[in-house]
């Protein structure tokens, strides 16, 4: 099968977070024997670049350090750039079926391109794009909003009486067909957006997709898209990567471990707050940090370590990909502590494989992972002196936490390796193609 990925952000100029996920997959497909091309921006280079498999070529807008384009003669050529890229490269190519993962900074104009086109799109939702990221579009704003400022309106009345919006329908799409003027649902004020409920905007159309958790997919669905007949394929890691021994019941558990975004989302300084418990209560207890972030947190995180004396290691950030499992192995218990609704948890899915029992919050798609007292102990979000209880829940039951590391290692192996994944996902695309097929 030949398949046209398309993406925002594609290694090695990525943001280190669910970008990589596309890589996982499309590097996974290859070896099985299928043909991919990879279309994404050229984030991180001074022009667009092709090399035969990675064509960076799209450009982004507002998102990544790239300032947020808003005229409407600049959006417009933003809008023909990134369009004009993705039907040469259909032309080119020739793909059975195109594969579309983020559009986070990305002209979602593509979406309705895509399906012009008519040939088999597949969505591979593994992040906040369609349900936040699409209200935000500023091209599909301007000509979908309600109500706007007294010169954008008379602009774009002005367009529209010109017939140039009509023939924009063409080379950038600004709907997905005549008939559908304005969104309120999506584009509208507040009170508007409100009112439509899930399941209620019938500007967009989504045939074949996918997504990483059903927290997410709740969470679009209530952003108003119709995106019930999703099917859920739960993300996979490079088990063999991971895989390591359980500690014994005899070894204390002692050094705690916090892999994350460095932001205020990522509940950091809650792990801080519960170290401090915990010391204070005369356990011991150390604990290490590992990530990337903004320099104000991570200055407030080290802070905060300073003034309570706490006994933290920071550790340095080379290698986001090939780290990690050493790291997880020199520590005794990882703690997962985001504040915000992550679309579904990788790194409590690669301490598990390691053998490291997980102490987690249950935001988002946590939840579906993270079951108390059987795989994990958890947390409610943002509860530092939850999380200090469970700190020393850990360190007082050893035969749980063996047991639940036992439990949490064994799924990780049967569910979550990338041979099960990836066989979902195939199956998905070659479903997805049959159907297409037999539909036109």
């Amino acid at each position: 099968m030949k398949i046209l990925a398309l993406t925002n952000l594609f290694p090695p100029h990525h943001a280190g977070t669910f970008d990589i996920h596309c890589q996982t997959v499309t590097d996974a497909l290859r070896l099985r024997g299928h043909t991919i091309r990879i279309l994404t921006s050229s984030h991180g280079l001074r022009s667009e670049m092709r090399d035969g498999e990675v064509e960076r070529r799209l450009l982004l807008n507002g998102m990544y350090e790239h300032p947020l384009v808003t005229k409407v003669a600049d959006m417009k050529a933003i809008e023909l750039q990134n369009n004009q890229a993705l039907l040469e490269t259909i032309q080119e190519f020739q793909p059975d079926v195109v594969q579309v993962f983020s559009l986070n900074g990305i002209s979602k104009s593509l979406i309705f391109t895509l399906r012009n086109s008519r040939v088999p799109t597949v969505y591979d939702v593994y992040d906040h794009w369609l349900s936040a990221n699409v209200a935000e579009d500023p091209w599909l704003r301007f000509w979908n909003a309600p109500s706007l400022g007294f010169m954008e309106s008379s602009t774009r009345t002005a367009l529209e009486m010109s017939g140039e919006r009509g023939r924009l329908d063409v080379t950038a799409p600004t709907r997905m067909m005549k008939g559908y003027e304005r969104i309120p649902a999506l584009y509208g004020d507040a009170k508007a957006r409100a009112a439509a409920g899930m399941n209620s905007i019938a500007g967009f159309r989504f045939d074949r997709m996918y997504f990483c958790s059903q927290a997410l997919k709740t969470l679009t669905e209530q952003s108003g898209f119709c995106i019930g007949h999703a099917e859920i394929i739960h993300p996979c890691i490079p088990a063999p990567s991971f895989i390591g021994e359980i500690k014994p019941t005899s070894v204390p558990m002692t050094r705690f471990l916090v892999v994350a975004q460095l932001n205020k989302e990522s509940g950091v300084m809650t792990a801080l707050k519960a170290l401090k418990i915990v010391r204070a209560a005369k356990i011991n207890a150390t604990m290490s940090i590992y990530g990337k972030g903004t320099s104000e947190y991570i200055a407030s995180l080290r802070t905060f370590v300073i003034s309570n004396q706490l006994p933290v290691e920071f550790l340095g950030v080379s290698n986001l990909k090939n780290d990690l499992p050493a790291i997880y192995k020199r520590h005794d218990v990882l703690l997962h502590t985001p504040e915000w609704a992550e679309p579904f948890p990788f790194t409590p899915l690669e301490a598990m494989a390691c053998g490291i029992p997980v102490i987690g919050s249950t935001a988002g798609g946590a939840e579906e992972l993270l079951r108390h007292g059987e795989n994990a102990l958890t947390f409610p979000p943002g509860d530092e002196n939850q999380l200090a209880y469970r700190i020393q829940e850990m360190q007082i039951s050893p035969a749980l936490r063996c047991q639940m590391a036992e439990a949490a290692q064994q799924e990780v192996l049967s569910k979550f390796n990338d041979s099960t994944v990836i066989d979902q996902i195939e199956n998905f695309l070659n479903v997805s193609q049959e159907t297409w097929a037999h539909n036109t």
